[in-house]
């Protein structure tokens, strides 16, 4: 398991520095630069003011020279500083990595919840008007795109006349408020991985409970709670739990969205407005935080495999 380990993650480094490659070049063939988005409101803008700020800012030294000083400062643990702020780009991605992990955590828990709790549903359903309106749910929760989640969410609050309090504040300022903060973004991003994990699992259910092995369970009079969740559930959560890991993810990409929706101060948002204003060193440091997550969650998940089936375990030995 150790050397499964060790292989999965050497290849999370290797797929680190391939992203770290493509975002930095292709992020600076994107038209206009931070110079241009500084100086935009200034009255006269020579070549020679643009030239001299480029130059102040590092950005005239070749491309190649440019990374090799960022991968550098990386490997050491310095990101460098925003180029609009002046702030330590690390200080900023601990700082907005907080709402931004709270947020996913929340909606992968109550995505799992849901979308598994409606998977053994319908598969013990089969056939039932109960199965049917969850398979039509979780299809159009598929379809809404996350964008149309968030704000029919906020217009269903309104419409009650509810509205979620602002600005935002963390858990450990104000519990009561940071949960309203959170809960309703959250739900908006479960949606679409409750949706997934429900009709994968109702199809792993169904797959496992045809199997030989549970026809002889319920041959011996195993009751049908214990048949299906002791057993049928267990022997499917192995697509189930790959897919958990996929969805957290999608999540982080999400949040870029949902974050700007409800105005949470986190990893998406930083990044959103990181774009806009060509913050090179905030962008490429936003997207390797979501690239270390994503790898790390995905090894988790391998890994999880060999506690739900010890025969995995035992294959990578």
């Amino acid at each position: 398991m150790l050397t499964f380990a060790l292989r999965r993650a050497v290849l999370g480094i290797l797929v680190l520095i391939t992203v770290s490659v493509l975002v930095f070049v292709s992020f600076r063939f994107v038209p206009g630069d931070i110079v241009n988005q500084q100086l935009s409101e200034a009255g006269a803008v020579t070549p020679e003011l643009l030239a001299q700020k480029r130059a102040q800012l590092g950005l005239d030294k070749p491309l190649l020279v440019q990374f090799t000083e960022w991968a550098s400062g990386v490997i050491t643990g310095d990101l460098g500083k925003s180029l609009w702020t002046g702030r330590p780009v690390a200080n900023q991605i601990a700082t907005a990595l907080v709402p931004t992990m709270q947020l996913s955590i929340v909606a992968i828990i109550v995505g799992a919840v849901l979308g598994i709790g409606a998977g053994v549903a319908a598969a013990l359903w089969r056939g039932t008007p109960g199965d049917m309106i969850l398979r039509i749910v979780s299809t159009v929760f598929l379809a809404i795109p996350q964008l149309w989640l968030g704000l029919l969410t906020l217009t269903g609050l309104a419409m009650i006349g509810y509205y979620i309090p602002l600005p935002y504040r963390s858990f450990s300022v104000n519990p009561a408020i940071n949960f309203q903060q959170v809960i309703f973004p959250a739900v908006a991003l479960s949606l679409g991985v409750a949706a997934a994990l429900s009709r994968l699992t109702r199809s792993a259910m169904l797959e496992v409970t045809g199997a030989d092995f549970i026809r002889a369970a319920r041959a011996r009079g195993v009751p049908s709670s214990r048949l299906y969740i002791g057993h049928g559930l267990k022997n499917a959560l192995i697509p189930v739990i790959t897919l958990l890991g996929t969805q957290f993810g999608n999540l982080l990409s999400g949040t870029v969205i949902i974050e700007q929706i409800f105005n949470i101060p986190g990893l998406g948002n930083m990044l959103f407005e990181a774009v806009a204003n060509r913050d090179y060193p905030v962008v490429q440091a936003a997207v390797l935080t979501y690239g270390v997550i994503t790898i790390v969650v995905n090894l988790l998940v391998d890994l999880s495999y060999g506690i739900v089936d010890p025969r995995i375990r035992e294959a990578r030995s």
